[in-house]
């Protein structure tokens, strides 16, 4: 549980003990995070703290930004082997090779998923719905290490070329940048950071089938498939479609959130060529 120190001083969370950790925890854990630079430099320190405690990241935090051009994922792409062989030689960086690369194949993938679905905040946000997942902890012992929602989160951060995202990286992500409000119920910040009234994001998303130039067959998500077509067909939307337009519209379906959605995706993607000809003819058939 967390404790009180004195009569006078707030109840925090138990892990946030001495001034660094004190002063991450009242100002930045737990806080809604949407803008794609700090949400690439929050998966990129998670990634990095894998093995080692965040305590040892938190002290490199700005030789980190440094190093690293501030998180700026465009910059960070395009990192040669001799910037690689400078990290590997920066005291002020966790100095693990397999780290340091990741870091540049995760900052292009980072960059893909930004083009395909305008920026990575929206689409990360969608494995909650896009609102924080309010929690009610009463015991750092009752607080999971993983999740459904970060199960999910990695298994598609990995098929889409991330590293260093398995489950439990994911959920420490979330936690940082207030996808789920893990603060216990005691902790001052709990409160603080539950909203006064959540409205359910009512949007709808769709699964899209599209067929391409080539007659292979794409599928995606959106919330307006009008538009996800238009940008298909302007070569702005995704790397695949690029090489083979124009495209055309064959296949699409409603889903209430976009966690479904996604999940709709993926199943349709594991179909046989065969099973999504015959989910595109019945649609055909029902107009």
């Amino acid at each position: 549980m967390a404790k009180r120190r004195s009569s006078t001083e707030r109840i925090r969370c138990p892990w946030s003990q001495g001034d660094q950790y004190v002063e991450y925890h009242d100002a930045e854990w737990g806080v809604p995070v949407h803008d794609d630079r700090l949400l690439f430099e929050f998966l990129i320190l998670e990634g990095a703290q894998a093995g080692l405690s965040w305590a040892t990241i938190l002290k490199k935090r700005e030789n980190y930004r440094e190093a690293f051009d501030h998180f700026d994922p465009a910059v960070v792409s395009k990192y040669s082997k001799e910037k690689q062989a400078s990290l590997m030689a920066n005291a002020g960086i966790v100095r693990n090779r397999l780290k340091i690369e990741s870091t540049i194949d995760n900052a292009k993938s980072f960059l893909v998923v930004q083009q395909e679905f305008g920026s990575f905040d929206e689409f990360i946000w969608g494995f909650v719905d896009g609102h924080p997942k309010q929690n009610a902890w009463r015991s750092i012992k009752d607080v999971p290490a993983h999740t459904p929602e970060s199960d999910a989160m990695s298994k598609e951060l990995k098929r889409r070329g991330f590293r260093f995202v398995g489950s439990t990286i994911c959920y420490a992500f979330m936690q940082a940048v207030g996808m789920v409000n893990d603060h216990l119920v005691e902790c001052f910040r709990h409160a603080e950071l539950k909203p006064r009234m959540l409205v359910p994001k009512m949007s709808e998303w769709f699964v899209y089938i599209l067929r391409c130039a080539n007659d292979t067959l794409y599928t995606g998500i959106t919330n307006d498939v009008s538009r996800r077509v238009e940008q298909h067909n302007a070569g702005t939307a995704s790397r695949y479609t690029r090489s083979r337009l124009p495209v055309e519209l064959v296949y699409k379906e409603s889903q209430a959130t976009r966690s479904l959605a996604l999940k709709r995706e993926l199943a349709i993607k594991a179909l046989s060529r065969q099973r999504k000809e015959s989910l595109i003819q019945v649609v055909h058939e029902g107009h």
